[in-house]
């Protein structure tokens, strides 16, 4: 069932190595540079209310015939993947995606969270807990994004945070066996520093470690300019477009490379 291959092919050990490195001399000599938007404590990691669109939430697997025909996508994320700052759900990225892809979506993200942030005062949950809501083996796709709001915590303890982006991989591979996972990387609307750089290394490093598709916005950065919202953070439908077109680009090239099959779940639209 296995078609997507592994971008990076980059070992696990070298990888995350390197990422505690690149944190390290940033904690040690960053100072006053601006590291992926975070530095000074000046601007926040994307923060987002619960999704906007509460009375238009995403189907769940059972919730219509289409989903006897339609393989399911688990959408695990922060803010921008509940698609804060677009104009409807139907402009966010993931389910831009999931309609190029012919796959139904169930989309579990919160604002303001990621790999190890959680927001228990506002009932928010973390990438694992995410995935933890949804039953066992009940989708065919795990497309796991983001991870920017952990930034703040990669500089105070590198080690809990590369460890709890390998767990949530390991956690998705586990809770749903037979799935494909889809790996989109942290994004940042300010510079690409290192603090971005270190946890990319170590999402590329876990997606590579479980077979998954990795796929990033970071090179070059996708969130920047007029593509970002009016609050500075988060990312417009012009934005969001361009997110869903970087995912697909990869998506349906290795759809292409493998040959479509009308009886494989991941054939595209």
């Amino acid at each position: 069932m296995k078609r997507w291959l592994v971008s990076g092919g980059i070992a696990v050990s070298v990888v995350v190595a390197f990422a505690s490195a690149v944190v390290v001399g940033m904690i040690l000599g960053a100072g006053g540079i601006a590291v992926g938007g975070t530095g000074g404590g000046t601007s926040p990691a994307p923060r987002g209310a619960p999704s906007p669109w509460a009375a238009a939430s995403s189907p769940s697997p059972s919730a219509s015939p289409a989903a006897e025909v339609e393989p399911v996508a688990l959408f695990v994320g922060d803010s921008y993947t509940v698609g804060q700052g677009a104009s409807s759900p139907e402009a966010r990225w993931s389910t831009l995606v999931a309609e190029q892809m012919g796959w139904q979506e169930l989309n579990v993200a919160d604002g303001g969270t990621g790999f190890v942030t959680r927001r228990p005062e506002l009932e928010r949950l973390n990438y694992p807990e995410q995935l933890k809501s949804v039953e066992r083996n009940s989708v065919d796709i795990v497309v796991i994004a983001g991870g920017q709001n952990d930034f703040k915590s990669l500089r105070k303890n590198p080690t809990a945070v590369f460890e709890g982006v390998a767990n949530t991989y390991a956690l998705a591979a586990r809770r749903f066996p037979d799935a494909e996972i889809v790996s989109v990387g942290p994004s940042t609307p300010w510079v690409v520093g290192l603090e971005a750089r270190a946890l990319d290394s170590a999402v590329r490093a876990a997606a590579a470690d479980h077979g998954a598709t990795y796929i990033s916005l970071l090179d070059p950065n996708i969130v920047q300019g007029k593509l970002v919202n009016k609050d500075g953070i988060h990312t417009t439908d012009a934005g969001n477009a361009q997110i869903a077109e970087r995912v697909l680009a990869t998506l349906q090239a290795d759809d292409q490379q493998a040959g479509a099959r009308p009886v494989d779940i991941l054939t595209s639209r």
